[in-house]
């Protein structure tokens, strides 16, 4: 499968294995017994937590009574999801954010909400250092500019000729919330404005003026994808919700509908891009 993230390929691959067993009605014992492995390395297999045999996955698939398209698909699929992502060579990547960097290189649309910060993507190099070295986790400046190296790669996306289309809603409080002291905040926002130029990038402030809004629990990121290398077997959006020690990836289909109707809300709410170049301006001049 060319390009294709690792991340997105095992997730698709889990995903698709699990459906098309449940709608086969067979259970997790026969299929596991029938590929030649145990029940509990199946349940690993279809919630993405390790990866299968090219060869397993597609005896799988016709157990289930698969189409020879599908079959062959996911045999890729399998294949995609055992090479390694670019991100991992970088040390500072802990494991449940693995996931998110590998989702994000394959994305081609990215929809966030940020309450306290700058979106990573957005991020200089001196506030993104300036954040990790708060972080509690995080013991020295070397440690904190591995951090900053990975987001930096990722920003490259959005320079690259086939970028993500991003869409960030920020708190205004974000825009006041001075990270690094005036002269990198004042730097940031200046970062900030020439980014919103881009032409694959919204950016929405969410005033205070705007009062009571959908997203009162936080922070979250909705990934999507336009399609796949086989449309047989399709990628579909998830929601990626951060907390202090790890990550929620929800791809429910009714938990990905249920923020994107948060994130329409928001957008509603908020300032158009024109004026939240006017709030960023505004913003600009308070941190001189």
């Amino acid at each position: 499968m060319a390009e294709a993230s690792p991340t997105v390929a095992r997730r698709t691959l889990a995903r698709v294995l699990r459906q098309r067993r449940e709608v086969a009605r067979i259970t997790a014992a026969r299929a596991a017994k029938h590929a030649g492995m145990h029940a509990a390395t199946l349940s690993k297999v279809e919630s993405a937590t390790t990866r299968i045999q090219p060869g397993t996955a597609q005896l799988l698939m016709k157990l289930y009574g698969a189409s020879e398209a599908e079959c062959e698909a996911v045999f890729e699929l399998a294949h995609a999801a055992r090479q390694r992502g670019w991100w991992q060579t970088h040390k500072a990547t802990p494991a449940w954010f693995d996931a998110y960097v590998g989702l994000e290189t394959e994305a081609s649309t990215l929809r966030a909400y940020q309450t306290e910060l700058i979106h990573g993507l957005l991020q200089t190099e001196d506030y993104a250092f300036a954040l990790a070295r708060a972080a509690v986790d995080v013991s020295s400046d070397d440690e904190a500019k591995q951090h900053v190296a990975l987001r930096m790669a990722r920003q490259e996306r959005l320079l690259s000729n086939k970028p993500p289309q991003l869409h960030v809603v920020l708190n205004e409080a974000a825009l006041y919330r001075e990270v690094g002291g005036p002269t990198v905040m004042r730097s940031q926002l200046e970062h900030l404005r020439q980014r919103c130029e881009l032409p694959n990038v919204t950016f929405q402030v969410l005033p205070f003026s705007a009062g009571e809004h959908p997203a009162g629990a936080g922070s979250f990121l909705i990934v999507g994808f336009d399609g796949s290398p086989h449309q047989t077997i399709a990628y579909e959006d998830v929601v990626y919700v951060e907390y202090a020690l790890g990550a929620l990836y929800l791809e429910e289909r009714s938990d990905t509908e249920h923020f994107a109707n948060i994130f329409a809300g928001l957008t509603d709410r908020a300032a158009s891009p024109s004026q939240s170049l006017t709030l960023i301006e505004r913003a600009i001049s308070n941190h001189n």
